[in-house]
């Protein structure tokens, strides 16, 4: 999803929006009808929490089950977020028609692939509700399910079995987006090269197109005074209304934009509902083993355009493909060249999809092995540093995705890094009093929409970040990690999240410095919520996978490494400079000291007599320090984009202390040649005098 989803389409400003303003009682039967004004107290029915069943929440976390219930009213039919000739999710819901977002006139990948797996998990009752029965559930499908298969073949929105990211509503069918950029030669084609040449320089005076590269093709802003009722000054000749609309046709032309990581989305989300469709309540009943036939026909023939996104030379999957402009989704750099766009960074939303496509496909490990990663620590309240994976924004949403499934809480690497996820944003929300995670969400700043909202310290970025607009929907996949824990964040938080009830669910979140719920919600980010919170998506790709007979994870966690101990004698420990500091070590009864004065860029390489593994597990440092220090290891083991690099923070320490550092289970760490650990700062050289007493790989 990006910030400028909304630039895309044509909004139709009919489609019914309703006004609700916030709650601050839950109100469990949603169903009912009754809703509270602010303020209000009202005891809902004794019989209200019997509308609403999940089975995998514990029976004693009231506030998770309670907010589930609420989420649950998104699919009350009365609000109309599903159009009813496909039966797709609409992007949303807005508070305020009049700000312009009309977020009932498009759809998105992820969230079909959500309604698609909710829908699943009703009917295996999972997610019992008053809105939607499992029968209904099933019905539902087989509307989606058709239109899933025939949108896959149709060229106005799809390519080589890949859909296009972004699929306007419309009566007549869906339709791509409005395409970003306009090519100079369409021009030409259709008014001659005389002709075209006045029409492009107009639209560049009136700043309709920003010409690129050499100027054979140009951005399309739409800003502004655009449109066929502003064809004045420079376009005042070409205002007839034939030329006009060929004009506009050719501005306005929709896009078939395959994106890798929707679909991908989409992918996991069908299997994970085949899966659901597979409980053993649903295994004799013929419509729901029709579905898993159909369900498993669009996977399949998915497979060709994966085939075509997979960059062989590279070893991983480009970002996206345009297939109107026939063109792989990238970038100009400074000079004006194409870069390719690939899924060359471990830790985002796409990690899961990603590892299921490569494993469903068989693709080569290479895919998610050149994927790189950062580690990073946070300081928590107490004075403890917890390790992550860094994500680029900081984002909960892309440290623990829209749910698990890919057997990450069995592998012990996995685990911690997820467990240590949560800690952390459980910890950062309540020092900064947040009533949820900071995630990519409406901000609440008019109708801004960002992925800007994260947590500084496990950010790759180190552009500022904003940390006053916490969201709900990744309590879901929270949950299922560290249920208890969650549990008792909502238990904290509970006036402030449950002022967030609508009879349509939640709003999105809290912006806190204006003190107000943020009143849009997403569908994607509500289904996320309640997803993530059933619990139900881990044991339902099993299902899948079983199906399929898909029993080890190796091609995309990596085998099993043996403990290994890096301070051993066979291993080598080298000192060097790129800039001539000097830095010594010196061993002694099994430990290693590293000094040095005023070190502005040192550098131990440490290189084991063969190749380590490092996958399925995690670093345990022991020290001894004279003085606060960090370093940056680096993991070396093949071309990665990015390197795999992990920040350490040394406290003073006379007595001995440890480092606890939990390692992705990734292919990228089967076969580690050499670690370098560097020391340094440029501006402030400090001393380094560091004594290592242990340095291990635990499995």
């Amino acid at each position: 999803m990006t910030a400028d989803r909304l630039k895309k389409f044509k909004m139709n400003p009919a489609g019914d929006v309703i006004e609700c303003g916030a709650m601050k009682k839950l109100i469990l039967a949603v169903g009912s009808g009754v809703l509270l004004s602010a303020g209000c107290v009202q005891v809902p029915p004794p019989e209200a929490s019997e509308k609403f069943n999940f089975p995998l929440v514990k029976p004693e976390h009231e506030c998770m089950r309670m907010l589930l219930s609420n989420a649950m009213g998104y699919l009350n039919p009365e609000h109309g977020l599903v159009d009813p000739s496909s039966g797709y999710p609409v992007e949303g819901w807005n508070h305020d028609p009049e700000r312009g977002l009309y977020l009932r006139a498009f759809t998105q990948l992820t969230a079909i692939g959500e309604r698609l797996e909710l829908l699943a998990n009703i009917a295996a009752g999972y997610a019992d509700n008053p809105f939607i029965s499992g029968g209904q559930a099933l019905r539902e499908m087989e509307l989606m399910t058709a239109n899933l298969l025939s949108d896959q073949t149709d060229p106005q929105v799809s390519d080589r079995g890949l859909l296009g990211n972004f699929l306007g509503l419309e009566e007549a069918g869906r339709a791509g987006p409005l395409s970003e950029e306009v090519e100079k030669r369409t021009f030409v084609e259709a008014f001659g090269a005389e002709q075209a040449e006045q029409i492009w320089g107009a639209l560049v005076s009136k700043q309709w197109i920003v010409p690129q590269q050499d100027g054979s093709f140009a951005k399309i802003p739409r800003k502004g005074d655009y449109g066929d009722r502003f064809f004045t000054g420079g376009l005042a000749p070409f205002a007839e209304s034939n030329t006009c609309a060929k004009i506009m046709a050719m501005l306005d032309r929709r896009v078939v934009q395959i994106i890798f990581g929707d679909n991908a989305n989409l992918t996991a989300s069908a299997a994970k509902a085949i899966g659901a469709l597979r409980h053993s309540t649903l295994i004799t009943d013929p419509v729901a083993m029709k579905l898993c036939d159909r369900l498993e026909q669009f996977i399949v023939r998915q497979e060709p355009g994966y085939r075509h996104l997979y960059d062989a030379e590279a070893g991983t999957f480009v970002f996206g493909w345009n297939a109107t402009h026939n063109r792989f989704t990238g970038w100009e750099d400074g000079s004006g060249n194409w870069i390719v766009g690939h899924m060359d960074y471990l830790v985002n939303e796409f990690r899961g999809p990603l590892c299921f496509v490569v494993q469903r496909f068989g693709f080569p490990p290479e895919a998610v092995k050149k994927a790189g990663f950062k580690i990073k620590p946070y300081r928590m309240a107490d004075g403890r540093d917890f390790y992550t994976l860094a994500t680029w924004h900081g984002s909960a949403f892309q440290s623990l995705g829209l749910s698990l499934f890919m057997q990450e809480m069995d592998d012990p690497g996995w685990r911690g890094i997820l467990e240590n996820s949560v800690d952390i944003n459980v910890d950062f929300s309540t020092r900064h009093k947040l009533p949820g995670f900071l995630s990519e969400a409406y901000s609440g700043n008019g109708t801004e929409y960002t992925g800007d909202i994260g947590i500084p310290d496990v950010a790759v970025t180190d552009h500022p970040r904003i940390t006053d607009a916490p969201s709900l929907y990744t309590l879901g996949a929270a949950y299922s990690i560290a249920p208890d824990q969650v549990e008792a964040f909502v238990s904290n938080h509970w006036k402030t999240v449950s002022g967030l009830f609508t009879g349509h669910g939640p709003w999105e979140g809290f912006n806190t410095t204006r003190n107000e719920p943020i009143q849009f919600q997403t569908t994607a980010h509500t289904l996320a919520l309640i997803l993530g919170g059933i619990g139900s998506a881990e044991e339902n790709m099993q299902r899948y996978l079983t199906w399929k007979s898909i029993y080890s994870m190796e091609n995309v966690q990596g085998s099993e490494s043996p403990a290994f101990d890096f301070l051993a004698e066979p291993v080598q420990w080298i000192p060097w400079s790129p800039v001539g500091d000097r830095l010594e070590t010196s061993r002694r009864d099994h430990e290693l000291r590293i000094s040095g004065n005023a070190v502005r860029n040192g550098a131990i390489t440490v290189k084991p007599p063969k190749q380590a593994g490092l996958s399925k597990g995690a670093l345990l440092i022991c020290y001894r320090a004279a003085s606060p220090l960090n370093a940056v290891i680096t993991l070396t083991g093949g071309p990665n984009v990015f390197s795999n690099e992990i920040f350490v923070r040394f406290d003073a320490a006379e007595t001995e202390k440890e480092i606890w550092i939990p390692l992705p289970a990734t292919p990228g760490l089967e076969d580690i040649s050499e670690l370098v650990i560097r020391f340094g700062d440029e501006s402030e050289p400090p001393p380094v005098d560091l004594t290592l007493t242990g340095f291990d790989f635990v499995p």
